[in-house]
């Protein structure tokens, strides 16, 4: 089977589609869905176009508690938006240019300024 994939920011969200068919029988399938992108779908899009990286300059400490919030407001725990908070401002978060440029769009309603680099090979 030979596959489309893609991924794509719909009214603050994630959606995600795999349009798959067969050259030989014919046969066809198409599968979609909302925010989290199976790991096949989301590994082989990576493997495909590259992984990004989101990071976060300047936060002081007062400024990270928006950076927590959003996170918490796109359903992180506590311990998971504290690490993601904690990896934004210093490794950078991995994942695919459109995860992250949702991310960038959610931050900066909070006036936070992230960059993100990588995973446009496609």
């Amino acid at each position: 089977m030979t596959c489309d994939l893609a991924q794509r920011v719909v009214r603050d969200r994630l959606h995600w589609t795999a349009e798959c068919h067969c050259p030989h029988c014919g046969s066809a399938v198409e599968t979609c869905g909302w925010d989290d992108t199976p790991a096949e779908i989301r590994d082989a899009l990576i493997a495909g176009c590259g992984s990004a990286r989101l990071t976060v300059e300047g936060m002081t400490g007062p400024d990270r508690v928006a950076l927590l919030k959003v996170f918490r407001d796109a359903g992180a725990s506590l311990s998971g938006a504290k690490t993601a908070a904690e990896r934004a401002v210093t490794t950078g978060i991995e994942g695919t240019r459109v995860e992250l440029e949702l991310l960038v769009q959610r931050l900066g309603r909070s006036k936070i300024t992230a960059i993100v680099t990588g995973g446009d090979n496609c």
